[in-house]
């Protein structure tokens, strides 16, 4: 993915999450983004994943998860596709030595998905099977941990070990969230979605905007950007009992991804996802890359 198409989409994003709503464009041609596998197609990606906490506007934490995800269509039916997506090459750039142990012990992590035709994602039936296989990684690394890890950082890695899930399964989520649906260019579609939040184990009411951002009929590539509006009394009330304070304190979520896709294949190519809480001067964010790997 080109650098200059990257940056591109990154301003149109921003521009569509800070700007109001524009009139439907009228006699455009729409882009419908499904599936086109083919059974035992194969694509390969990158994922980086990046955490990072402002206090008072300074940078005080930053970690940086990288592997590679291959992905594989094991069924392609009348009425379904099953994906298998394995992942590997774990690797993390942070100060916390045994969350980093932890990167290295995490070998034969697969997980299944199921969809519809035009590739909505519909379940996960290996769930449980994944989420073991995480567990294992866990166990390795402490059984062959130098010394004895604090009590701290044992949570920390436990802490780690249902970041890593999640991460995992929303770069999945991520992925298929824009198959179904014909996009116009200019056309505003929202969809009605529950959001999680960092720090919460509540699920938020949320509207997700989306807009065709750009269409080559030459190369079959189109990229579609995304703004997530949360409800703000739903995050706040979630977000209260992190604060003890008689005067609760504000919260504001801004999420803005996108996605670009070979339309004629109906194969990802790039897409990110960014994610930033902030109260007063202070910010939790997250930053999630997909990236086609070139054969």
């Amino acid at each position: 993915m080109p650098v200059s198409v990257i940056f591109r989409i990154l301003a149109g994003c921003l521009c569509f999450a800070f700007s109001g709503l524009s009139a439907h464009a009228k006699d455009s041609q729409t882009v419908l983004f499904k599936a086109a596998w083919l059974k035992n197609e194969a694509q390969s990606y990158t994922l980086e994943h990046k955490t990072y906490r402002l206090q008072q506007g300074d940078t005080s934490e930053l970690e940086t998860i990288s592997l590679r995800a291959d992905v594989t269509v094991r069924d392609s039916t009348y009425d379904r596709y099953v994906l298998v997506w394995s992942f590997c090459d774990f690797s993390m750039q942070s100060s916390h030595y045994p969350s980093v142990w932890l990167m290295q012990h995490i070998k034969d992590l697969k997980i299944s998905c199921r969809t519809t035709t035009v590739g909505v994602l519909k379940e996960f039936p290996d769930l449980d099977h994944f989420r073991k296989g995480l567990d294992r990684a866990v166990e390795s690394a402490f059984a062959s941990y130098q010394g004895l890890p604090s009590e701290a950082s044992r949570a920390r890695v436990y802490r780690l070990r249902e970041e890593l899930e999640s991460f995992l399964l929303m770069t999945i989520h991520h992925v298929h969230q824009a198959y179904g649906l014909g996009y116009t260019p200019g056309e505003i579609v929202e969809v009605p979605e529950k959001m999680n939040i960092p720090f919460s184990e509540t699920a938020i009411d949320a509207v997700v905007r989306k807009k065709l951002d750009s269409y080559d009929p030459e190369s079959g590539v189109a990229g579609l950007v995304m703004a997530t509006v949360l409800d703000t009394a739903q995050l706040n009330k979630a977000m209260r009992p992190l604060s003890s304070a008689l005067i609760q304190p504000v919260y504001k979520q801004e999420n803005t991804s996108a996605l670009v896709m070979h339309i004629p294949s109906g194969w990802p190519l790039y897409g990110f996802d960014k994610r930033e809480l902030t109260q007063d001067r202070n910010l939790y964010g997250e930053f999630f890359e997909i990236t086609h790997r070139q054969k």
